[in-house]
Formats: C-alpha cells, structure tokens, sequence
C-alpha cells in the first residue's frame, strides 16, 4: 500500500502538466498590483470549477478559495501572490508576455499556479485532509502598503490557524526548498532627505550654501552609520539610490533631494535607525548653515518564521523529498509583504529553488530575462497538500 506521501507525490506529478499551462497563461497576461482584473477572473473560474467556494474583490482584486472539509481540526490558509512588474520581458518565449511594458519578471505567475495545482490536487484527496483550507490569491505584493496589509485588515485571516506562503528563488538550486527559523527577509523602508541651501551663480560659491556638496557629505556619512554605529552582528542596508538637484552647469541649486531605502531585520534596529540617520544629516547640514528635510517612510515589517512550524515544514519536506531536497539559507534583506500575516497567526514562508545554470536558468528576479525551471512546479501543489494532511 502507498504511504500518504507516495500517494500525494504521485498524484501532484499528474497535475504537474497544469501547472505548467496555468503558468504560462499568467506569464503571458501579466497585471501589475491591484490591476490584476483578468488575472484574477482566470483564478476565480478555475476555483470554480474545483467546486470551491470562491470569494472576489478582497482587497481590490484578491481571490480566496474555500475547500470545506468534514470534521476539520482548524483552518489552514496558503498565499500566493498575483501581481507583475513594470518591466518589459527581454525572452524569446512562445508565451511571452503579450502586455507592453510588464512581466512577471518575480515568479508571481509560478507562485500562482502552484497554488492553482494545490487546490485541484487537495479535491482528489479531500477525504484525506485533516484541516478546512483556505487559499488566498493576493494582489499587489511589490508595492508598499500593498495587498497583504489591506487584505489581513479586510478579515481574510478569520478562523485561521496558520498560514504558509512558497516564493520561486532562481538563487537556490532547482528541486531544493530554502527554510530558515526567526529573521528572515527585511524591512522596507524608505527614506527621503533634502538639503536646502542657497542657491546662486556657480562663479561665487562664497556667496551661496551649496547643497550639492552637502549632499555628497551626508551620501558618504550615512555610510559610516552602518560601519560604526550599528553592531556588524545586526544585518542592515542603507542604499541612496537617486539624487537630483539643479538646472544647469553653472547655477548652484538650493535644494537637493536624495531617496533611498533601509533594509533590517531587527525590530530594535529599524527603529533606531531613523534616530541615528536624522542625528547625522542634522550636523552636517548645521555644519555647513544649511537646513533640511527628513522623511522615513515604514514599510513591510521584518519577515520572521517561528520556528515550530519551520521544523514542521522540515520534516514535511525530508518525508517527501527527502533530506538532501532541504537547503538552511541566510536571511534574505529583499522584502515580502508575507510579514503581515506572520504578525497576526501562526505560519512560515519558504523558498522554492528554480535555478538551474545548465538549462540556462540562472537569471535573477525582477530580471527583464528572468526565467525558471518549470520541472520543479508539482513540488509545491505536494508541499501544500502534505501539509493540509496533517495537523
């Protein structure tokens, strides 16, 4: 007789072949946050015809799923999120993105579809599941406050007692799941400073406060922040990543304006961290008698697994896979709007690795020539249904 596992492993490789063509439907019909009107119908119809009980328009174009279950031992929910980028797709593929100017150049659409083959799979098994499941299509993950946010204050974690999420990694190797316990991916926050000076012609400086030279001050102290002020023991990322100020080559500006972001994964850090930036941007600009602005804008909150179900879901992946298909990895300071849910209910979020250099597979996310290894997309509908399977 076939072990549980057997059975599901079996079964997800039957589905696998849909996986593949929901896949490629969403990859050529990409939708950016909130705009995932087509996206979200395709998901809606094929919950549908699962005989599942469908809800829509959560969060602006979310989709839940409902497979109901006879005397089930709690809920269980699983995410996938729906959403691409504004980023034109470079690849040559017969299901190449058909939407000018966006693809899912992040996996969204592997993510989907996994979840898609979880459902369809979870029906052939219904009378092998221990808990209800809810499966959640989320829009907007890549934009901050995003979907997450909105769809956890629209209720869709009522009656839930733990909540998985599977992201495609191309950075892990294909067929191996990335797991790790506590700190896991950072927060998201920006930060907007502006310098003001006195602006006047580029011949006298004397009789001007140059903000462009302030701001290059500020640029190179912020650095040292990181490097003297912050215990190298707590990961932490502090990118400028755009400058502007001025008009032309000879008319020194007043103002300068620089934006970037601040990646953490301690609680305690991130909240330090806008004291210790707005201390250093104060005595340079004092320095120097000019007077600024300081914006730090929050965003996702730090991505923390606990770890009882991390080594649930360990122990899930050695009994399917096996041992050799489970990959510790460092935590990642890339954010994920997953964090949201982990602060309310019980759950983790892992990784499931599509690189695989020999096929050519090796291109990074939110690459315009990102690609994946599809051979691995039953893993995840058999991941989920395991763990549906048990308590």
């Amino acid at each position: 007789m076939k072990t549980l596992a057997q059975e599901i492993l079996g079964r997800a490789k039957e589905v696998h072949e849909y996986v593949i063509r929901m896949r490629r439907d969403f990859h050529q019909h990409p939708e950016t946050g909130f705009a995932e009107i087509r996206t979200a119908g395709v998901i809606a119809e094929e919950l549908k015809r699962l005989g599942l009980q469908v809800q829509t328009e959560i969060a602006k174009t979310g989709v839940v799923g409902i497979l109901q279950v006879d005397e089930a031992s709690g809920t269980v929910a699983f995410r996938a999120d729906m959403d691409a980028l504004p980023i034109t797709e470079e690849n040559d593929l017969v299901f190449k993105s058909q939407n000018e100017g966006v693809s899912h150049a992040c996996g969204h659409d592997a993510n989907m579809a996994m979840l898609l083959g979880a459902a369809k799979l979870m029906v052939q098994l219904k009378d092998r599941l221990k808990r209800q499941v809810k499966f959640i299509f989320q829009p907007c993950e890549e934009q901050h406050p995003g979907g997450a946010k909105l769809m956890v204050e629209q209720g869709i974690l009522k009656d839930v007692n733990e909540i998985y999420g599977l992201h495609i990694d191309p950075n892990i190797p294909s067929g191996i799941f990335g797991v790790r316990a506590g700190a896991t991916m950072a927060a998201t926050d920006r930060i907007v400073i502006t310098i003001i000076g006195k602006g006047g012609h580029a011949s006298t400086p004397h009789l001007c406060v140059d903000p462009i030279v302030i701001a290059a001050e500020v640029i190179l102290a912020i650095q040292t922040i990181i490097s003297r002020k912050v215990n190298p023991l707590s990961p932490c990322v502090v990118s400028l990543c755009q400058i502007s100020g001025g008009t032309t080559f000879n008319v020194i500006p007043d103002k300068v304006r620089i934006v970037g972001t601040v990646r953490t994964l301690a609680r305690e850090l991130r909240y330090k961290m806008p004291i210790l930036l707005e201390e250093t941007i104060r005595g340079i600009a004092s320095l120097n008698d000019a007077t600024y602005q300081f914006e730090y804008l929050r965003g996702h909150p730090p991505l923390s697994n606990p770890q009882p179900q991390v080594d649930f879901i360990q122990n899930t992946i050695t009994e399917l896979f096996g041992s050799k298909s489970l990959e510790h990895i460092d935590p990642k300071m890339g954010g994920e709007d997953f964090s949201y849910y982990l602060e309310k209910i019980k759950g983790a979020f892992i990784f499931l690795g599509s690189g695989n250099p020999e096929k050519g597979v090796n291109q990074p996310l939110h690459s315009s020539r990102f690609l994946l290894d599809e051979d691995v997309l039953y893993m995840g509908p058999a991941l989920f249904t395991h763990i549906a399977c048990n308590l």
